[in-house]
């Protein structure tokens, strides 16, 4: 009889989606890249990085993986249900339904990653094992997505970028990078790149004296904007105008610090100098300008858009004993927080289409019959009988238990 109505519900729910064109993708899941605790100085590692999993719907939290010998985690994505992970050296490849790491391959100085036509384009940068920065013959890459094997590079010795990169953005056919050499302490530099897809062309803006140590890169209302470290005293931004070709840099106003935590929304840049309690957020055409997003949080270590409601994860840390992220509305306004690892620098949204969704959702129909219950992913629900599942009003999955 349970399976009789779970299927009626499910029948319910797709007439409901069918109905809903406002709702065709929801936010299933998100990731959270825990970097852990390393000593710099011997390479130990005390807290291990780990990779866990925050379901919206039922707000649970979860570690999916402990990601043994990394000292950091650098950057991750998700692409056809795998998730990509940046890890101390390695490219790492995991199913985004059971967290089984299908495959890892080696790459030296992995830093940040942008996905195109199923490759995977990546930018580098590191130290040796004595603190020195790491010379490598190329600083840009591009791997297949499906089997992790490298296809193409710009090498130093073929007019690609000359020092190592960080930040990494997709905009129309080009891929845009920072280029900071933020390896070499004190000899940082300023520059923009971007690799023509269709052309196969590098091309390279100089970012000027107040552009040094570009950390973000987004695009941002139609142009390509870097967030700049500096001498992490202070911060400056750069905004490429792609039609024009022209760069300006802006320094930003009473920044006495460099930024860690940065998001692009819609024409708007939003950033966080380390160490204020302020959200600055400056529209593209007008960098020199800002207002404040929120003008009283803690100091963010990462931050990450939900695409479907809008809201806003930011990572708070003290980098050795503790982490946890706070959930905010489109307009700043705290709407929960949950516990995480010690340093959250990485937060990664799963979203998925209705169709997928509305067919597992069928298919769980006959699972409802067992003394376990399922959610639409496969994952073991609690047990009790299922009233049904739906998306809120703000594109996440919620599943509703009937505990009578």
């Amino acid at each position: 009889m349970r399976a009789v109505i779970f299927s009626s519900l499910a029948v319910i729910f797709c007439s409901l989606v069918a109905l809903n064109l406002k709702a065709q993708n929801y936010l299933h899941q998100v990731i959270v890249l825990n970097e852990g605790w390393s000593d710099w100085q011997t390479g130990e590692v005390i807290e291990p990085a780990t990779m866990a999993m925050y379901d919206p719907g039922l707000a649970t939290y979860a570690v999916v993986d402990t990601i043994e010998d990394a000292g950091f985690v650098s950057d991750a994505l998700i692409f056809n249900e795998k998730i990509y992970v940046a890890a101390d050296g390695a490219l790492l490849k995991y199913d985004a339904n059971s967290y089984e790491l299908l495959q890892s391959e080696n790459i030296v100085g992995i830093r940040k990653m942008v996905l195109h036509n199923s490759l995977i384009y990546i930018t580098r940068g590191d130290v040796d094992d004595q603190g020195v920065s790491l010379e490598l013959d190329s600083y840009f890459q591009w791997y297949d997505a499906e089997t992790l094997e490298l296809v193409g590079e710009l090498t130093v010795y073929e007019n690609g970028p000359q020092f190592a990169t960080e930040g990494i953005a997709l905009a129309g056919e080009r891929i845009y990078f920072a280029i900071n050499n933020a390896f070499d302490w004190g000899n940082e530099v300023g520059f923009l790149g971007a690799y023509d897809i269709i052309g196969d062309e590098y091309a390279q803006w100089d970012l000027g004296d107040n552009g040094i140590n570009p950390y973000h890169v987004f695009e941002v209302g139609g142009t390509v904007v870097s967030v700049n470290n500096r001498d992490y005293g202070s911060t400056s931004l750069s905004g490429l105008n792609v039609d024009e070709d022209l760069v300006e840099t802006i320094e930003v106003s009473e920044a006495n610090a460099g930024c860690l935590a940065a998001v692009a929304v819609d024409s708007e840049l939003r950033y966080q100098i380390t160490g204020e309690t302020v959200i600055r957020q400056s529209n593209a055409q007008d960098l020199s300008s800002s207002t404040a997003w929120i003008s009283d949080c803690p100091s963010y270590y990462g931050m990450a858009i939900d695409e479907i409601s809008g809201e806003v994860y930011g990572s708070v840390t003290d980098y050795s004993t503790y982490g946890l992220m706070e959930i905010r509305t489109s307009t700043g306004q705290l709407v929960s927080q949950f516990d995480c690892g010690v340093s959250p620098g990485v937060i990664c949204m799963d979203v998925r289409t209705i169709s997928g969704i509305v067919s597992d959702l069928q298919q769980s129909s006959v699972a409802g019959a067992t003394e376990q219950q399922f959610d639409v992913s496969g994952r073991a629900m609690p047990l009790g009988p299922i009233d049904g599942i739906m998306l809120d009003g703000r594109g996440r999955k919620v599943i509703s238990l009937n505990r009578n």
